[in-house]
């Protein structure tokens, strides 16, 4: 449930909803970050609920009519690249992604990208079910070895489509009660297979999608480099694996950008050196400790490196840095 905000009664499928403050940045953060914009009339109702289930997060929700914009800016704050499957129970929302646009009815359901920008169009007062599938799990389980790139879709029609959304809606039923880790796991499970099999039936990636999960793949990637690059291990290899692509196709994202993986990493662990021997908190530490918690296993080849890169050696970094001698070349 949504945590220290002003609460007050309100039903969901017959469930207790928590109703937070109408103000518009109560909707910012209720799922991932956003900029809600209001329509012409006001706003003054606005109720969520989140459950666990597994590793899914279920987000129910009643609104007032509103439009959320995910921005380029959103994603690099929160760095959330999750799916978002979407159920409307109620009214209808209109969703833009990559230049495309779809309107989502109560008959079908959406998945939409959290990683490439977006807006959701509620045009009208209504309820709906939004769960958030973390972008490993999507990727391991959903599109499997068949998809490899994903944009916003939605699913309608027949088959197994009517299946998900019943399924979803008796999940947000359970997920209520009191169930254990293993029964959470089986049921998440059984709905990602669903959801995998009409994804996959229908997945179809046209140029601008490719584009636009181009860029947000290499958003996510450097993201994962800049949690990681101190790990001694950190190979492309393992840098591919974690991010479900191919060693060949990492480099030919870095090559688009104007740089390799191992040049990134060099300069980053580089730089992260060069701030610590310049951090009157790490003066108690050698040079030696500094260039192997920033990655490198070799002093003397950090000590190069370092040189090559700014010009100086560490120890004379350090030493200048002490009697406040430092020039902008040395610190720019």
């Amino acid at each position: 449930m949504a945590g220290g905000l002003p609460l007050e009664e309100a039903c969901f499928m017959g469930m207790p909803l928590a109703v937070e403050a109408p103000p518009l940045d109560n909707v910012a953060n209720a799922v991932v970050r956003v900029l809600a914009q209001q329509h012409d009339e006001p706003f003054g109702h606005y109720a969520i609920s989140r459950f666990k289930l597994a590793t899914l997060t279920i987000h129910c929700i009643e609104s007032d009519p509103v439009t959320v914009c995910r921005r380029d800016e959103d994603i690099l704050a929160d760095h959330v690249f999750d799916l978002l499957l979407h159920v409307q129970l109620e009214g209808t929302a209109v969703i833009t992604q990559c230049e495309r646009t779809f309107t989502l009815a109560q008959d079908a359901f959406a998945i939409v990208p959290g990683g490439i920008p977006y807006s959701v169009n509620y045009p009208e007062k209504g309820s709906k079910i939004i769960l958030r599938i973390p972008h490993r799990v999507f990727h391991e389980r959903v599109l499997g070895r068949e998809v490899r790139d994903f944009g916003a879709a939605v699913f309608n029609g027949g088959g197994l489509v009517p299946v998900v959304i019943n399924l979803l809606k008796s999940l947000t039923l359970e997920a209520e009660g009191n169930l254990s880790e293993i029964e959470q796991y089986t049921l998440s499970e059984s709905f990602l297979a669903l959801v995998g099999a009409v994804v996959r039936s229908r997945a179809k990636v046209c140029p601008k999608d490719n584009e636009k999960n181009q860029s947000a793949r290499l958003c996510r990637i450097l993201s994962y480099l800049e949690e990681h690059f101190t790990d001694h291990e950190l190979t492309p290899t393992k840098i591919a694996e974690a991010n479900f692509i191919s060693v060949r196709h990492l480099h030919g994202l870095f090559q688009q950008s104007g740089m390799t993986v191992s040049k990134w990493i060099w300069d980053r662990r580089l730089k992260a050196g060069r701030e610590d021997l310049l951090d009157q908190a790490m003066a108690s530490l050698t040079i030696c400790e500094i260039a192997y918690r920033r990655g490198f296993n070799d002093s003397a080849h950090f000590s190069r490196a370092f040189k090559e890169r700014f010009g100086i050696s560490p120890g004379h970094l350090r030493t200048k840095a002490r009697n406040g001698e430092l020039t902008p070349v040395v610190t720019g």
